[in-house]
C-alpha cells in the first residue's frame, strides 16, 4: 500500500507511543527526529480521528497530558504497516494493563467479564478484531478513491443508510416505500437476512 508523507509521520508517532507510551509531547520529541510543531500536529489530529486519545494528566507543576493508542488507532495503522501486524500480540498485552484501553475495548463490545480473566482468548479475539475492521477501513478508503468504479446498488445502498438518518429525509423515505413495490420488496429481502442473522446471533447469545 501506498503511504502519504502525512500518513509515514503519523505511523511513525503512533509506533513510538504503542512501544514506549504512554507520552507527552515532549517525550515523544525526545525520542523522535520530528519537529515539535509537527508532533503537536498530528497529536491533534489524531486525537479529533480517534486514533489516540488522553491516557494521563499530571495538574503537579506544568500539566503534562500522556497520550496512548486506541482500539480504531491500531486498526488504522494496522493496515499500513507490517511490524504491528507481526507485533500485535505483544502490543495487547502491554495495553490490556491500561485502563483507559481497556475501557475503550469494552466500548467495542469485547466481553467484560473475559477480557481479563481468559487473556489468552481475548488476544486472539482482539487480533481477529483488527483485521476485520483494518478490511471495513480498506474498502472505505476504496469507495472514496474509486467511487465511479462502485456499482449503483452499493452507492445507493450505502448512502441510503446514511441519509434515512437524517430528519429531512425521513418523510421523502417512507413515501417512496409506500409508493413503490420494488423499492419494498428490496427493503424486505433485506431484513429477512437480517432477521435470519439475528436469530443466529441470539443463539450464539443462549
Amino acid at each position: 500500500m501506498d503511504i502519504s508523507a502525512h500518513d509515514k509521520t503519523a505511523l511513525e508517532l503512533f509506533k513510538i507511543i504503542i512501544t514506549k507510551g504512554p507520552l507527552t509531547l515532549y517525550s515523544a520529541n525526545a525520542r523522535s527526529n520530528i519537529p515539535i510543531g509537527t508532533i503537536h500536529r498530528h497529536f491533534k489530529e489524531m486525537i479529533e480521528t480517534e486514533k489516540i486519545m488522553v491516557y494521563e494528566m499530571s495538574q503537579a507543576g506544568r500539566r503534562k497530558i500522556s497520550y496512548g493508542p486506541t482500539l480504531y488507532g491500531f486498526i488504522y495503522f494496522y493496515r499500513l504497516d507490517d511490524e504491528i501486524k507481526k507485533n500485535l500480540d505483544s502490543y495487547f498485552d502491554t495495553w490490556i494493563k491500561k485502563e483507559k484501553f481497556l475501557d475503550d475495548l469494552k466500548k467495542a463490545g469485547f466481553d467484560e467479564k473475559k477480557i481479563i480473566a481468559d487473556g489468552k482468548t481475548s488476544k486472539k479475539i482482539f487480533s481477529k478484531f483488527v483485521y476485520f475492521y483494518a478490511g471495513v477501513e480498506d474498502q472505505l478508503e476504496y469507495l472514496v478513491k474509486n467511487l465511479k468504479d462502485v456499482s449503483r446498488d452499493i452507492r445507493w445502498f450505502i448512502g441510503g443508510f446514511l441519509l434515512v438518518r437524517k430528519r429531512e429525509y425521513m418523510k421523502t423515505y417512507d413515501e417512496l416505500v409506500t409508493t413503490m413495490p420494488g423499492l419494498r420488496k428490496d427493503i424486505s429481502n433485506f431484513l429477512e437476512s437480517m432477521i435470519e442473522s439475528y436469530g443466529r446471533l441470539k443463539k450464539m447469545n443462549k
